[in-house]
């Protein structure tokens, strides 16, 4: 197999029909109408039903990423599948999605790298086409965050959302995603971690420290972003699109004005109707910039993905 460089050509992504309202939420937890919206920059968020499990909600994805790249399931080498909500299984999750899928010669793991894992994900599978082990690769991120929140902790019920998101990773004679600016800071864990079980639960819920999450990526996810446009040689000038991890509108917001891109860079603003779909958020939304004509296929987008861990990962990407 010739050296090459590793490039998206595929997006696709599977939104749940379910939705919770924000004006729903003012009204179970006492709060005048338009107070979770004005406080979390969600409108509505997406809502899992009982038949969209994990690999179903990823396969739907991945179909759409794959009939967008041109590719054929057989031909797939690899499946990197992202959850940070699949919980109390010990079993492959990738493996179940290669057998839906048809993809019956490719190799397959799952990851975990909280709400960055799709950004981890992107790195892993260009790594693998650079190392000559595969020519196609599947990243899938699929989350029913619904599943461990607690529907009395208003501080995490008005944040998250189930959805899946999919990219095809392909081999190409040009890198199209640039160098991984990545880390952890591992005493930020218990920010973001699983709360004891409550009476009758049948599994933990997540627990968030919602301040200090909130002030710790704020202070320090704008110097991430630079550091990965240096990374890849670019400035402001060359991207078309900021596509953060959608985490909350008001930190996106303070973010933007750090960072002051210039008025041509579109900010993916999905959470507005997707709400928080921790690792599923940045495919969800580079999908809605490319469907509504916002970016254009070839544009560079900006990604940047953060979450618990802590965890983060940016790298500057070419649209497909």
């Amino acid at each position: 197999m010739a050296r090459g460089a590793g490039k998206l050509t595929g997006i696709g992504v599977y939104r749940p029909g379910g939705l919770l309202t924000s004006t729903e939420l003012d009204t179970r937890f006492g709060h005048e109408e338009g107070h979770i919206e004005q406080i979390t920059g969600i409108r509505t968020r997406l809502k899992a039903d009982p038949d969209d499990t994990f690999v179903e909600m990823a396969a739907q994805a991945a179909d759409k990423a794959l009939a967008h790249a041109g590719v054929l399931a057989e031909d797939l080498d690899c499946v990197l599948f992202s959850s940070a909500s699949s919980v109390g299984r010990a079993s492959c999750r990738a493996a179940g999605l290669t057998h839906r899928l048809g993809a019956g010669r490719a190799g397959g793991f799952d990851l975990n790298g909280g709400c960055a894992g799709f950004s981890y994900g992107l790195t892993l599978a260009s790594g693998l086409i650079v190392a000559q082990q595969a020519r196609q690769v599947l990243v899938v991120a699929a989350e029913r965050l619904s599943d461990i929140t607690d529907p009395d902790d208003c501080a995490t019920v008005m944040i998250f959302g189930d959805a899946a998101g999919a990219a095809v990773v392909s081999a190409a004679e040009h890198p199209g995603i640039g160098p991984a600016v990545w880390g952890t800071h591992g005493p930020g864990e218990p920010w973001m971690t699983s709360a004891p079980p409550k009476p009758g639960a049948a599994q933990p819920y997540m627990h968030m420290d919602g301040t200090r999450v909130v002030r710790w990526f704020g202070s320090h996810m704008p110097q991430v972003a630079r550091e990965a446009l240096d990374a890849a040689g670019l400035t402001w000038d060359d991207i078309g699109a900021f596509v953060p991890h959608q985490c909350n509108g008001r930190l996106i917001d303070a973010m933007v004005r750090r960072l002051r891109p210039p008025e041509h860079v579109a900010i993916a603003r999905s959470i507005v109707t997707d709400g928080n779909t921790s690792s599923a958020s940045i495919p969800l939304a580079l999908e809605s910039l490319l469907a509504s004509a916002t970016v254009r296929p070839g544009d560079k987008a900006l990604l940047l993905g953060f979450g618990a861990g802590l965890t983060w990962c940016a790298q500057v990407v070419e649209l497909p």
